[in-house]
């Protein structure tokens, strides 16, 4: 039996220990506000500063398109552009073996919007998944979906959620069913 140096046996220092563990931090504090002022400047930064002075060093009406004179098969090796179709593609809406780009499609496609073998992006759909929302036949990310799916909301036969939430045919999640549901 485990007992305490100084403590008799069954004197419940260990549910007060649980008990203290479970009421959460015993200084909770709020953030500084050095960070409040970073993140405030971070983010108009972010969201006002550089959309501004990204139209004036590019602006949308002189988006040039370049093919590659190399081809194989004859699909270009490489491609930038609006909508480049190569192996290798750049752009805004890019098909190609590899695709990167705003919405892509190929076998290794890395966007915003990603379809492909190996999808990589903030909503992406595959066979291989890494995306904040994730569907495919193994998926990781915030919200995923998929035969093996890893994530806060993961769904599939096999689901794994951490200290999120799982549902699944086989699933394992950090929190206890009761305290998900009520």
């Amino acid at each position: 039996m485990l007992t305490r140096p100084g403590s008799a046996p069954g004197s419940g220092w260990m549910r007060n220990v649980s008990d203290r563990l479970a009421s959460g931090p015993a200084d909770p504090r709020s953030l500084p506000r050095r960070y409040w002022i970073w993140y405030i400047t971070f983010m108009s930064l972010v969201l006002v500063i550089l959309p501004i002075v990204q139209r004036r060093a590019m602006p949308s009406y002189d988006m040039r398109s370049y093919e590659s004179s190399m081809r194989i098969a004859g699909v270009p090796l490489f491609a930038v552009g609006p909508a480049p179709v190569a192996i290798i593609a750049v752009g805004g809406r890019p098909r190609g073996v590899i695709a990167l780009g705003g919405i892509a499609l190929g076998v290794i496609a890395v966007g915003g919007v990603a379809v492909g073998a190996l999808a990589i992006g903030g909503v992406s759909l595959g066979f291989f998944v890494l995306a904040g929302l994730a569907i495919g036949w193994q998926a990781a990310g915030g919200g995923a979906i998929g035969y093996r799916a890893f994530g806060g909301l993961a769904v599939g036969g096999y689901a794994y959620a951490g200290n999120g939430v799982a549902y699944g045919y086989h699933e394992a999640s950090g929190r206890q069913k009761e305290k998900l549901f009520g």
